[in-house]
């Protein structure tokens, strides 16, 4: 938001990493609260501002009661199953918010799944709710790798605009000037050094030999993303680029596949046969070794848990907390001072910046 001309006044998150990472990051000027906002409410904030209306209000309201993963914790294999959350009804507390401060325009995130939970009632109940309000609201569903994110990631957004102004917000997003469309996973994570399972440290020096080498590789795009959006140059040090170990039994499996492969094409196309323990029928899906040449499987929270999904597409490990901040757009600039288990929530539950720069140019507009 502040890349795209916004004065930003206030962030809240229940999630108290997520605001430990912003305060360690932004601007120090902005109010960063560890709030619930089921028990701070917006007078409360207004108080704390000193101001009862802004221009801009963006959010997205948990998006784990909506997600069409299997699990809860947005696992990406197992039963599907339709599990009763009670964070499906926290939109209203962001149309709480709306609804007190009356910006000129709004923007609420959040996965695909909300369209069709339980029957497309969420989803007919945001904009109900919100044209109550007063606002011309229309949902729309950005692709993240269109708009510069080496990721397949497709949300939805949720944009309101107060019925008193005469401004619409267009519905087809355009990238970021400094964002190049259909960026693939390699220009993004190439130069980073090669590590083993376990391996890295929080902070290091850059390859630039290998830097060099990935350039020339890769040519004009991940030049144009090492630069333009992760700003190398203002990174003195690598940050957070540690490896999580794996087990002797996940390290074999993690070989038996090639690059752009997971457990499922290969058993079905090559015959292999895994380790794992798990139900093979259920659990087809259980490892992917990404591509460098296309973009990564969409980065999620659940990262933290295993990274049994986002095994690197030349080494036999799963990402770094670096290399998913990467995926996501973030500059290596910007630091996750929390432990890597946390670290890796908070990037895959970010919206990356890269999409929230396209909105926000939008809207000021």
């Amino acid at each position: 938001m502040q890349r795209a001309g916004f004065k930003v006044l206030a962030a809240i998150d229940f999630n108290n990493e997520a605001i430990q990472t912003f305060k360690a990051n932004m601007a120090k000027d902005t109010l960063a609260l560890h709030k619930d906002l089921t028990k701070f409410s917006p007078d409360q904030l207004a108080a704390q501002l000193g101001v009862n209306q802004v221009d801009v209000i963006v959010g997205g309201p948990p998006c784990q009661g909506f997600s069409t993963a299997r699990q809860r914790d947005g696992a990406n294999h197992g039963e599907r199953r339709l599990i009763p959350d009670e964070r499906r009804q926290l939109f209203r507390e962001f149309l709480c918010y709306v609804g007190y401060f009356k910006p000129r325009i709004f923007v609420m995130e959040n996965v695909l799944g909300i369209r069709s939970a339980a029957g497309g009632e969420y989803f007919t109940a945001v904009q109900k709710e919100a044209r109550l309000l007063g606002y011309r609201v229309h949902g729309q569903v950005e692709d993240a790798w269109e708009l510069g994110v080496p990721q397949k990631r497709r949300r939805q957004l949720f944009v309101g605009v107060r019925a008193d102004l005469p401004a619409y917000f267009l519905p087809e997003l355009k990238p970021a000037p400094r964002a190049e469309p259909r960026t693939w996973l390699g220009a993004a994570i190439g130069d980073l050094p090669i590590l083993r399972a376990g391996g890295g440290d929080d902070e290091r020096d850059y390859d630039f030999a290998r830097r060099s080498e990935h350039v020339e590789h890769q040519g004009q795009t991940a030049l144009n993303y090492l630069v333009n959006v992760l700003e190398i140059d203002r990174a003195a040090k690598l940050m957070n680029h540690i490896a999580r170990p794996h087990s002797e039994r996940d390290l074999r499996d993690f070989a038996r596949l090639r690059e752009g492969e997971n457990s499922a094409t290969a058993m079905r196309d090559r015959a292999v046969k895994f380790e794992f323990p798990y139900d093979k029928s259920s659990f087809k899906d259980r490892y992917t070794r990404q591509s460098r040449w296309h973009p990564c499987s969409t980065v999620v929270a659940h990262l933290s848990k295993d990274g049994l999904m986002f095994i690197h597409p030349t080494q036999n490990r799963s990402f770094t907390p670096r290399e998913a901040a990467r995926i996501q757009s973030f500059p290596d600039w910007f630091q996750f001072p929390i432990a890597r288990t946390h670290q890796f929530r908070v990037i895959g539950n970010a919206v990356p910046p890269l999409v929230s720069e396209a909105i926000e140019k939008e809207a000021f507009n």
